[in-house]
């Protein structure tokens, strides 16, 4: 079977939180039983290789930026390809008696980390308090690296006031020197000429500090290198601090960052488990059957980082390889529209001891929740790619001799769960162009996936009517991309808050370090001229 290879981008701290999220979901699912193999073809994302000591390594084909003070215990080039370390020969260069070295002295592992090197059946049975332990994406990080996965950026410190990343600019500025993009450029090539089939590429990025213009200028980087399609995914976390002047900033990096990724990028989707996105992100979306922590990253980015991997199954399986991203993104940036909303259904509402057919038949209400910011995604007029996972066909319908009410209904010729689902779509979606894929397994749950379904969630991922009091092993979830027009009113939202930026001489540093202001008239006007290509009237 041929693989379509997809090289996956990661830039910014909020980024990697969910990237490593994604990835941990998708080791928690791989499939080691030669008799119920993986329905999903993970060459896409992961590359084969071999270390030092001749083993076989599977490692994310992932390139991943953060700034200086974020990497912990975990070492820059990994720790799968440590070079054997030889007997140091006494240097003739200098005299050692009178050299000082300084070390540093290395970051213990967190207590999780270190049990990923005990036997499956211990690690398991210990527990761990995520919520207190993490600080950074590394804390809970489950794949080993390939040592040019990682990229720290030396000029800026994690959290730092005095020199802070946190310009749309300095992020352009940084990609433009020659220390950082030779090298980073270098990375992305020596993974694209592994490939045999590049399909494309795969972008997240933080869209509200300097992460934005470095995300931007990558994207672009790549556009005009290879041709190839290219998703971005700028994301907003759930931090709603005191009101200050660098609301006003996060809210001018996100409009550049969205008004150059929509240049350069095939398809996009901001996403954000906020409400609002701007200034501050609002209320936390609601999900029924979840609770969790907004303003935690390790609570918010794992409902994000399991929207991303459901709804990319579209190009992730085995039984339609020639399905990829390329088909995707053709789909949904038609007339211009550049920008899609991400619906999440976490978990599927399938109920205890009942069947799809009568699930969708009594269901009221949308059956998704939108995590893409001031955008409410309809069930009408859409164009929409949606992935179900975690439905088996003896849950689609009951035999003729057990039906009863089943039988008189429509649905129930569907011999299928894609069947059946594509009915329901079709009616109640009106005037919505939907192209569906589905598999029969569900997303597996394991540490350190957060525990954040609520006690009437079975084991199974089925809605109890009840407190169950069991911890959810599995889950069926819905994920989609829709071209809506509800984005008009996304863009509506960021403009006018841009808009509220009278001048943008006030800000100091951004102008310092490049912004004009030409560059910002043209991008409130982009925001209206995007807000425009949504609205019915334009097509």
């Amino acid at each position: 079977m041929t693989t379509r290879e997809i090289l996956t981008i990661q830039l910014g701290h909020y980024s990697n939180f969910v990237g490593t999220h994604w990835w941990n979901i998708q080791e928690t699912n791989f499939s080691y039983d030669p008799e119920n193999p993986s329905e999903i073809n993970h060459d896409v994302l992961y590359r084969e290789g071999e270390n030092f000591k001749k083993q076989t390594t599977f490692t994310p084909r992932l390139l991943v930026v953060d700034l200086k003070g974020t990497l912990g215990y975990l070492k820059e080039s990994g720790s799968l390809y440590d070079v054997p370390q030889f007997e140091q020969v006494p240097s003739l260069l200098w005299d050692e008696e009178n050299t000082e070295i300084n070390k540093e002295e290395a970051s213990a592992k967190p207590p999780f980390i270190e049990s990923l090197d005990k036997p499956v059946e211990e690690a398991e049975s210990q527990s761990f308090d995520f919520e207190k332990s993490v600080d950074t994406w590394v804390d809970y990080l489950i794949p080993r690296f390939h040592s040019r996965t990682v990229n720290i950026v030396g000029e800026y410190k994690h959290n730092c006031n005095n020199q802070p990343f946190n310009i749309y600019t300095y992020g352009k500025n940084l990609w433009n020197t020659k220390q950082f993009s030779d090298d980073f450029t270098d990375r992305i090539r020596a993974y694209v000429e592994e490939c045999n089939s590049l399909q494309g590429f795969q972008v997240l990025l933080d869209s509200v500090d300097g992460f934005a213009g470095l995300g931007v200028s990558c994207i672009e980087h790549l556009r005009d290198e290879y041709g190839k399609s290219i998703i971005a995914f700028p994301c907003i976390d759930g931090q709603n601090s005191e009101s200050s002047v660098s609301d006003v900033v996060k809210v001018v990096n996100t409009a550049l960052c969205w008004q150059h990724i929509g240049e350069y990028a095939s398809l996009f989707s901001p996403l954000s488990c906020g409400e609002v996105g701007w200034p501050k992100i609002g209320n936390p979306r609601k999900f029924d059957h979840l609770t969790y922590d907004l303003e935690l990253k390790y609570h918010s980015s794992s409902i994000l980082a399991t929207a991303l991997d459901t709804l990319s199954l579209r190009y992730r399986r085995k039984e339609y390889p020639n399905v990829d991203l390329a088909d995707l993104c053709a789909d949904l940036n038609k007339h211009g529209r550049k920008a899609v909303a991400t619906s999440l259904s976490l978990p599927f509402p399938m109920t205890v001891k009942r069947d799809l057919i009568d699930v969708l038949d009594d269901f009221e209400g949308p059956l998704w929740t939108s995590l893409t910011p001031s955008c409410d995604i309809p069930m009408d007029k859409n164009m929409q790619s949606i992935v179900l996972r975690g439905i088996s066909e003896e849950r689609l319908k009951r035999p003729i001799n057990e039906a009863n009410k089943q039988s008189s209904k429509a649905a129930y010729k569907c011999s299928t769960v894609h069947e059946m689902m594509t009915l329901y779509l079709a009616c109640a979606c009106h005037a919505s162009a939907t192209y569906l894929s589905t598999i029969t397994s569900a997303l597996k749950i394991k540490q350190p996936y957060p525990k954040i379904f609520n006690n009437n969630v079975t084991q199974e991922g089925d809605i109890a009517g009840w407190p169950v009091g069991t911890e959810v092993k599995s889950v069926p979830v819905m994920a989609g991309l829709h071209s809506t027009n509800s984005l008009g009113s996304m863009y509506e939202s960021l403009h006018n808050e841009v808009r509220k930026i009278r001048s943008i001489k006030r800000f100091h540093a951004a102008l310092d370090s490049g912004l004009e202001e030409d560059e910002f008239t043209d991008c409130l006007n982009h925001l209206l001229d995007c807000k425009e290509t949504y609205e019915d009237h334009y097509i």
